[in-house]
């Protein structure tokens, strides 16, 4: 029986697929060897001194938080010729106050008397307690001195700043308030720069130690004083 020469190609590609076809899907169906993975379940070691290492660890991630935030914002304003919509400050804001929470918060009440007991003080009537002078079984107030942290009130206080820098820059570019908001963005510049030498000068972070930088300024009374 004679084929021709057409009929005979097209059997040989067929034939010749089925072949590839065969092997390519014996491969496919032969079992893969499993790769070799690392036990997730098993639970590392702990670091020494872990948790001393962990706090100046937030200490960057705070400084980290609120400058991106910032900066973001910085570069919203500048780039839009010192104007934002009332949503893009609204997002910019939101922003800015999630970032703040991280930082020490002020006291609801602070003592208006000195922390430190006066050196002459009027002899008082051991019935009768000096004018704002703790109860009887209460301890003085000033002794609260050593619970006073400067480096937490600094920071309070550049938080407050900042947010209030914020909060006028915002609404200049609101407004669109070109003369409003350079002197704006100054002052946030400032009060970042403020909170950040806060975080620095409060303790907590390892010492600069640069060759040719001059030594760093401390917050007396914090953990970098001594």
């Amino acid at each position: 029986m004679r084929i021709s020469r057409t009929a005979g190609l097209v059997v040989s590609c067929a034939v010749c697929g089925a072949l590839a076809f065969g092997s390519a899907g014996a491969a496919v169906a032969a079992p893969i060897p499993a790769s070799p993975t690392s036990n997730s379940s098993v639970v590392a070691d702990p670091l020494p001194n872990a948790e001393k290492l962990a706090a100046p660890v937030k200490l960057l991630g705070q400084m980290a938080g609120v400058l991106t935030p910032t900066t973001a914002m910085l570069n919203a304003v500048i780039a839009g010729g010192g104007k934002l919509s009332p949503e893009e400050a609204t997002k910019h804001a939101k922003a800015m106050e999630e970032a703040l929470k991280t930082f020490p918060k002020a006291s609801p009440a602070s003592p208006a008397t000195p922390l430190a007991p006066p050196e002459h003080a009027a002899p008082v009537s051991p019935d009768t307690p000096a004018a704002g002078a703790p109860a009887p079984g209460m301890p003085a107030r000033w002794s609260d001195a050593a619970a006073a942290d400067p480096a937490k009130d600094l920071q309070v206080k550049a938080v407050a700043d900042l947010r209030a820098s914020v909060d006028v820059l915002l609404k200049a570019a609101v407004k669109g308030e070109a003369k409003a908001v350079t002197p704006a963005v100054e002052a946030t510049l400032k009060a970042t720069t403020n909170l950040v030498a806060g975080i620095v000068m409060g303790g907590g972070l390892p010492k600069p130690d640069l060759a040719g930088m001059p030594a760093q300024p401390k917050v007396p009374g914090s953990s970098a004083d001594g």
